[in-house]
């Protein structure tokens, strides 16, 4: 095993007080008092699930995104193991992963990841004797890596992205993220940029292949699955075409609220459907304020799911607000076109989802983090609005041309297609170890 260099002995050295300070900031965010909350009594969880993890595939996930990411190479990895199970223990960061995947598990056990200590990792590493330890996307842990390694558990990367301004390519942090990546035994990445700025900007030494985006099928999977859901039913009851706003933030919102009584009014047969990304109360209150301020008649999708009869045609329902999670994807089902959020702030949400429903797709400038955003603009099936007048003027160009609109959405879900096969792919890097 080779010996870690400066920053990896640095970074171990003050590892032990990094690990302490989420408990002492937790009183000023509620999102880590959350986090910190759920990590109480972990190590005895994980030691109790010892037993039954044993020799099992270790796969560590930060958020929502990442775990959808990894269901693939799950149920794939059963597939291949048939009448020999392998257990599968899944780990995650965010509280939000964590909830997400409880309601979606792929694996025998889902829980916290520890915080990164070198004792607590080791101790974990020691305790589950995992067969090989797999990341997906590119939250990785020195510590977790380091005692994997130092127990010759083999580790792998799949679906890796490192984005032209990831903090990891930082002179001051390349080389600890080099030492580490380093240490795995292979790196699977999704586009031929990510192998390149793994190799070349960051230098590492191990293989790294284009393995492509595992969220692909599972995009594909949750589009075949919202085919015959009732959100998908109702919504298209009203009649019309449908603007789909999705997983908007406060920025996106401003963007379009501006522009939607002009387009509500030029297209008599458009309705819009908005999504926030976090639907609280006190959110969905001063959004449906700001709409009748605006005279755009607003339906909350609960009581449009409600009502009995299913309301048909209601012409005076010009917007409908989603106050429910986790049916975007059926809601893409019955777009004309969408607009996807996050694009003003930490980076585009999941484009993938309404390009494989066949719809255009707008999002803001924020896109660094999506290489599918930025496939999407180069076939023409995708644009970056940054101002409301950009918005307005290309929703009305594609609402005005119903050929052209329909010409772009099938270019944007080819874009989807083309990347099949990254499961697959996936799965034979990690065959000779399972």
């Amino acid at each position: 095993m080779r010996k870690p260099g400066l920053a990896l002995r640095l970074y171990r050295g003050v590892a032990p007080l990094l690990a302490s300070l989420p408990r002492l900031a937790a009183p000023f965010s509620a999102k880590l008092a959350v986090g910190v909350a759920g990590r109480r009594g972990l190590a005895e969880r994980l030691s109790a699930a010892a037993e039954r993890l044993q020799g099992c595939v270790w796969v560590h996930v930060t958020s929502v995104g990442e775990y959808e990411q990894a269901r693939p190479i799950v149920a794939a990895i059963r597939d291949r193991a048939g009448d020999a199970p392998i257990p599968i223990a899944v780990t995650h960061f965010s509280p939000s992963g964590y909830e997400y995947a409880r309601k979606h598990p792929c694996g025998d056990h889902h829980d916290y990841l520890p915080f990164d200590h070198p004792t607590t990792m080791r101790r974990l590493v020691q305790t589950w004797n995992p067969r090989l330890l797999l990341f997906v996307k590119f939250d990785c842990w020195p510590n977790q890596v380091f005692a994997a390694q130092e127990h010759a558990v083999p580790i792998f990367l799949l679906a890796g992205s490192l984005q032209p301004r990831s903090a990891r390519l930082h002179p001051l942090a390349r080389p600890l993220f080099r030492d580490v990546f380093d240490r795995f035994t292979h790196l699977g990445v999704c586009t031929a940029e990510d192998r390149r700025r793994f190799v070349e900007d960051l230098g590492v030494t191990v293989p790294v292949s284009v393995t492509g985006d595992t969220r692909v099928e599972q995009v594909i999977i949750r589009y075949e699955a919202a085919q015959g859901g009732e959100v998908a039913r109702r919504l298209k009851r009203l009649g019309g075409r449908l603007l789909i706003i999705g997983s908007s933030w406060p920025p996106d919102e401003r963007l379009w609220l501006s522009v939607l009584p002009d387009l509500l009014q030029r297209f008599a047969d458009l309705r819009v459907v908005l999504v926030p990304h976090e639907p609280q109360p006190q959110r969905l209150a001063a959004l449906e304020s700001q709409l009748t301020r605006r005279n755009i008649q607003t339906v909350r999708l609960s009581t449009l799911m409600a009502a009995e009869p299913p309301l048909a045609s209601a012409s005076d329902v010009r917007c409908v607000l989603v106050d429910t999670i986790g049916v975007l994807a059926e809601i893409y089902r019955t777009g004309s076109l969408a607009y996807v959020g996050g694009s003003f702030t930490t980076g585009v949400h999941n484009t993938m989802e309404p390009a494989i429903a066949s719809l255009p797709v707008l999002f803001g400038p924020v896109i660094q983090n999506a290489e599918e955003a930025l496939t999407l603009i180069e076939r023409g099936a995708g644009w970056i609005v940054e101002r409301p007048e950009q918005a307005q003027a290309r929703v009305a160009a594609l609402l005005g041309d119903p050929g052209e609109l329909t010409r772009c959405g099938s270019l944007a879900r080819q874009v989807v297609l083309d990347q099949r096969g990254a499961t697959e792919k996936s799965l034979a890097v990690l065959e000779p170890y399972l």
